[in-house]
């Protein structure tokens, strides 16, 4: 059976000297292969074509039949990595939070043990801004960030 460390290895090859990464490995029991990666910038889709050719040139399906999927980690995860996170300080998040629900606001910065998330800013009119609060830093642990999709 292939293995999660095998694929890491294989990712961590292909995504050596660029400014993708990888994210999370999933590998089910019917070798159903899910790869994850992120960048610093974008991943599109000749970036996971790519990185699934390298995968396949590594692997034999003569020895091991599976199904690869390489696929951008996208808008929709929580950031799990402090990369990920580097790449959000500034900008609008979703912070989901047991204790006090889901909550928008910028990220201001993060270190091991928390996050901390500037206060949305409510509009009064299209021109004005008004602060609600002081920054919340919450445990990191216990929370889940995600970037903010606003329209």
């Amino acid at each position: 059976m292939i293995t999660k460390e095998q694929i890491a290895t294989l990712c961590e090859e292909a995504l050596t000297g660029t400014d993708r990464f990888l994210v999370e490995v999933k590998v089910k029991l019917s070798n159903v292969i899910e790869v994850y990666i992120d960048s610093d910038t974008a991943v599109n889709i000749d970036h996971c074509a790519e990185l699934s050719r390298f995968i396949d040139g590594k692997l034999d399906r003569d020895v091991e039949d599976y199904e690869l999927s390489v696929l951008s980690w996208g808008l929709s995860g929580a950031l799990k990595m402090d990369r990920q996170l580097q790449k959000y300080v500034g900008k609008d998040v979703e912070v989901k939070a047991k204790e006090m629900g889901k909550l928008q606001g910028k990220l201001v910065g993060f270190d091991a043990e928390k996050v901390e998330i500037a206060p949305a800013q409510k509009k009064t009119s299209k021109k004005k801004a008004v602060e609600e609060q002081s920054n919340l830093a919450l445990e990191r642990k216990k929370v889940e960030v995600k970037p903010a999709i606003i329209f």
